[in-house]
């Protein structure tokens, strides 16, 4: 995201303002035009500006993300898939620490619970996996270099763009 923050300074401002001020009141717990999405932008602004209250904000707001309600979809952009997928990002890059199982099993347990597949399912089930899977393999290595397997670019930048569109 170092790109992005250096790539849009001039809107870098207001999305932090407003990620300050409204953040608490989305309703959306997802990684799209959600919570989540704007944590990983304040853990990440906090590791670039070197500014600790960054990251104070974001922890913080970690726990309103634990607390997943019933009615949450499966879908990656405002739901389970996007949720596990974010928690495991921040996990991989040390922004959070525990252990992964225990984190996640909530989200695994409604996950496993899904009746109906489809293709929309597999695909956001599939990018879920390829990141818990890409933990696992760099907690083994002790190597925590993103696995290319997936655009992991593309969904920051996804992640970027939804949250500038909340600032609007």
């Amino acid at each position: 995201m170092r790109e992005l923050f250096m790539k849009h300074k001039e809107n870098l401002r207001d999305l932090l303002r407003f990620g300050l001020l409204r953040t608490e009141e989305l309703k959306n717990p997802g990684l799209y035009n959600g919570k989540l999405g704007m944590i990983i932008l304040f853990y990440e602004y906090s590791r670039y500006s070197e500014d600790i209250l960054y990251e104070q904000f974001a922890d913080e707001m970690m726990d309103t993300i634990l607390e997943l309600p019933d009615s949450l979809p499966f879908r990656f952009a405002d739901g389970l898939t996007g949720i596990g997928w974010g928690i495991t990002y921040l996990l991989r890059e040390k922004f959070i620490e525990g252990d992964i199982e225990e984190i996640l099993s909530e989200v695994d347990e409604k996950l496993s619970n899904i009746k109906s597949y489809n293709a929309a399912y597999k695909e956001d089930y599939g990018l879920y996996s390829a990141m818990r899977m890409n933990y696992k393999k760099a907690v083994v290595k002790k190597d925590l270099v993103p696995d290319s397997s997936y655009d992991e670019g593309k969904i920051l930048g996804q992640i970027w763009n939804s949250c500038l569109s909340l600032s609007k």
